[in-house]
């Protein structure tokens, strides 16, 4: 990806074959125990297609576009409830890639105000915490 403006929720860019404007589509999805993205892009003068792919954590640019198009979540789990299973929450945060001392923040946002990201983002983590044995609540953001 070149030099990328976002407009709206579409990240837009000169076409490599006739630099007229390409317009991009993000989408996010859960392939098996990750994250996959995608950015698929139309040329407005010569219509040529393209699609951008990756795994796990995307460009920031990519990740503005694809919040600006489906929004934000909002991941929350019942403190009391919690708190029996907190070492394996915390094992799961680990199993995701956190420190130790992230792990430790994140159960504490989970318990409090809640963890926001993406739809995917927060559907891969509310499998994984609720296959720790956790209850959780996504909510619109």
């Amino acid at each position: 990806m070149g030099d990328v403006e976002l407009i709206g929720h579409e990240l837009i860019e000169s076409c490599l074959e006739c630099g007229a404007l390409t317009a991009g589509e993000v989408t996010e999805t859960i392939d098996g125990d990750r994250l996959a993205w995608a950015v698929s892009t139309r040329c407005s003068g010569c219509g040529r297609a393209a699609e951008v792919d990756g795994w796990g954590e995307m460009p920031g640019i990519v990740r503005e576009a694809l919040i600006a198009r489906v929004g934000l979540v909002r991941l929350q789990a019942d403190p009391a409830a919690s708190g029996r299973l907190r070492v394996r929450l915390l094992a799961a945060f680990r199993k995701g890639g956190a420190t130790i001392s992230e792990a430790a923040g994140a159960y504490t946002a989970l318990t409090g105000l809640g963890i926001t990201g993406t739809p995917s983002e927060m559907k891969l983590l509310a499998d994984r915490l609720t296959a720790a044995g956790a209850t959780v609540l996504l909510t619109p953001r």
